[in-house]
């Protein structure tokens, strides 16, 4: 006779057949447990093996559906009870009945109606809130489970590069001057700290070296050159969203910079070299994310935005610019 659940019990098994050959015993293994747990595998109402949960979090436990009226194959439901220091797998023929469940246990329902057959080992991950299996055909080796880093708190330094961008220079610069080659665009350097007080608030300290801006031309009465030549110093207040292994965050604060601006003009075979010297505070932002690939390095990129003002410490020029900057590096944790 035909058992017209079998449509439904296929589309609701979500096994995976992987084809590694016959197992010699029916298995049940369990992954991502507390090292040290007890493990425990019911068939109906009768417990048919207990272990351990080794350093991995995994243990292997023998299922014989065969023992129970010389069966090949079972329609089943499956059930994961935790109770404290112990858990335990259930899988329950279609209309038999179900250990109890004990005082301070709390079961959960592996969604599906599960083809259950001699030659499938069951791997049941009870590591989420919702247990989730897999039917096997064959053996299975566990192996180490791969678990992501989340973001740490404390002590992160970092380093890296990228692009940086004076936004105003060219303007005054050239003037109406024409033609007025700029280049005022280059890679820049960054290096600091950051504390993270939680996985949501953290302090930084930075510092960003922008490559050196250039201004120059050409003309039958008149060459000149200028330069700009800055040091960013940045102190900023974090706050994050982590997900995972990832950290999404925004930082906002101030910056602290040190310019220099030389200019060279020659009029009619007369030259003159002009110079001054700026330093000042001002605001900054920044905006990012880093992916922690393990307990203590990430990856990270951000964009930011800098605002450079202030007047010359001689007395004489001013400098009133913006600095966009984008910036990718390796974040590592120090353990204090």
């Amino acid at each position: 006779m035909v058992n017209p659940w079998r449509p439904l019990i296929a589309a609701a098994a979500l096994s995976v057949t992987l084809g590694v050959g016959t197992a010699a015993a029916q298995k049940v293994t369990v992954r991502n447990a507390p090292a040290g747990d007890t493990i425990e595998v019911a068939l109906n109402a009768t417990n048919v093996g207990t272990g351990t949960a080794d350093a991995q979090g995994a243990a292997t436990l023998p299922l014989d559906i065969s023992a129970h009226g010389n069966k090949t194959e079972i329609d089943a439901n499956v059930f994961v009870d935790t109770c404290d220091k112990r858990h335990r797998v259930i899988v329950v023929e279609r209309g038999q009945p179900i250990a109890p469940q004990e005082a301070g246990c709390d079961r959960r329902e592996v969604s599906g109606l599960f083809l259950v057959r001699q030659v499938n080992t069951l791997v049941v991950d009870i590591g989420a809130p919702n247990p989730t299996l897999m039917l096997i055909k064959g053996a299975y080796s566990a192996g180490p489970a791969h678990t992501w880093a989340g973001p740490p708190t404390g002590l992160v330094v970092f380093g890296g590069g990228g692009l940086a961008k004076f936004s105003d220079f060219a303007v005054p610069a050239c003037g109406n001057v024409t033609p007025c080659d700029t280049n005022d665009s280059g890679v820049a350097y960054t290096a600091g700290a950051t504390y993270w007080f939680t996985k949501f608030l953290g302090a930084e300290g930075s510092y960003i070296r922008p490559d050196k801006a250039t201004v120059s031309s050409s003309t039958d009465t008149l060459t000149f050159n200028n330069s700009l030549d800055a040091h960013l110093f940045t102190a900023s207040g974090k706050l994050a969203i982590p997900a995972g292994p990832v950290r999404l965050y925004g930082s906002v604060g101030t910056n602290y910079h040190r310019a220099t601006s030389k200019t060279s003009e020659t009029i009619g075979g007369a030259t003159q070299t002009l110079q001054f010297k700026t330093n000042g505070w001002s605001w900054m932002w920044s905006g990012g994310g880093e992916v922690w690939l393990g307990s203590h390095f990430a990856l990270y990129g951000e964009l930011g935005f800098a605002r450079l003002r202030a007047s010359s410490v001689e007395g004489i020029g001013v400098i009133d610019d913006h600095v966009r900057f984008m910036l990718f590096g390796g974040r590592v944790r120090i353990k204090l």
